[in-house]
């Protein structure tokens, strides 16, 4: 078994960790520090930490990685490789260098678009039709160490953030179990990137949560799948936030007088019907503030939703 050192955080890490722990010698692993989450700020652990618990694999959760103590933590465990998969800090160029495959990151988005920190959900925001996996090996910029092998994998109209984040995440362990073997016998050499190519996948801010209704309706149907299950789009309703989770489309013609974000048609089999600039925003699932999920049909009994109102 190959001996390697993990550094991950959210639940795409974990499904990676999962699926590799059998297969691998997991020395220790790297999360972020617990974080306060909800109205209550109540301490969560990382997904990642959990499941290392759990195994008995010793956790390490530093505030930052360039110190002396996470240099000589690293150098005592002695892993043959760094794994990285969506750790949230860029990994500091002397620990790359101490095990002697360096870091392998399994990133979630076919390189050298998409670097950073969410490729997913900017994959899903701009309404790609394809993403995928790269195994890389690390240097000492943002993602853009040269690639082992790319496993690339269609978005269907389904999925979302949730669907697609498990998908790749499986792949994503699949794919690094099978180049593994190859990179500690020298069977695959790594090739550069395009950095001409290359676009960029920031965090997602809390601006961009929320639904713009005068973009186009494909867009927004973009946006809804790209932040569900979180951290949820949402528009105003009534004074309250309103998250949104599950949506369908249609262009059409409308009345250019009636505003975007009026509600104009409720119907059993289709949703709630919301004007957008180019067509119809039909409302699948929501979830009012401090409230649960619910269907649309819950919604508008509970709500008594008129034709007519507008959500901004």
């Amino acid at each position: 078994m190959i001996r390697i050192v993990f550094f991950g955080t959210p639940d795409f890490a974990k499904i990676v960790l999962e699926k590799i722990y059998p297969h691998v010698q997991v020395l220790g692993v790297f999360t972020q520090p617990d974080k306060p989450k909800g109205r209550v700020k109540k301490l969560l652990s990382p997904p990642v930490k959990v499941f290392a618990i759990e195994k008995g694999i010793p956790v390490f959760q530093p505030e930052k990685l360039r110190s002396k103590e996470v240099k000589d933590i690293v150098k005592e465990l002695n892993p043959e490789a760094l794994v990285v998969a969506s750790y949230g800090k860029i990994i500091p160029e002397d620990l790359l260098f101490i095990p002697p495959l360096g870091g392998i990151n399994v990133h979630a988005s076919i390189l050298p678009k998409y670097r950073g920190a969410a490729p997913i959900e900017r994959a899903i925001l701009n309404c790609e039709e394809e993403t995928g996996i790269s195994i890389m090996k690390m240097d000492a910029g943002l993602d853009t160490g040269p690639v082992y092998t790319i496993k690339r994998i269609p978005i269907f109209p389904e999925d979302d953030k949730g669907t697609l984040t498990v998908k790749l995440a499986n792949i994503g362990a699949e794919t690094l179990l099978e180049v593994l073997p190859l990179i500690r016998d020298g069977k695959i050499i790594p090739f550069p990137q395009k950095d001409e190519e290359a676009t960029y996948a920031p965090k997602i801010t809390k601006e961009e949560e929320k639904v713009d209704w005068e973009d186009s309706v494909k867009k927004i149907w973009c946006k809804i799948r790209a932040f569900s299950p979180e951290p949820g789009a949402y528009t105003l309703f009534r004074g309250f936030k309103l998250k949104i989770y599950k949506t369908s489309y249609e262009f059409t013609s409308l009345d250019k007088s009636i505003p975007n974000g009026t509600i104009i048609k409720m119907e059993k089999e289709k949703g709630i019907g919301i004007k957008g600039k180019d067509g119809i925003l039909w409302i699948l699932e929501v979830q009012p503030e401090s409230k649960r999920k619910m269907t649309f049909k819950e919604f508008i009994n509970g709500y008594r939703l008129n034709i007519g109102e507008l959500v901004n």
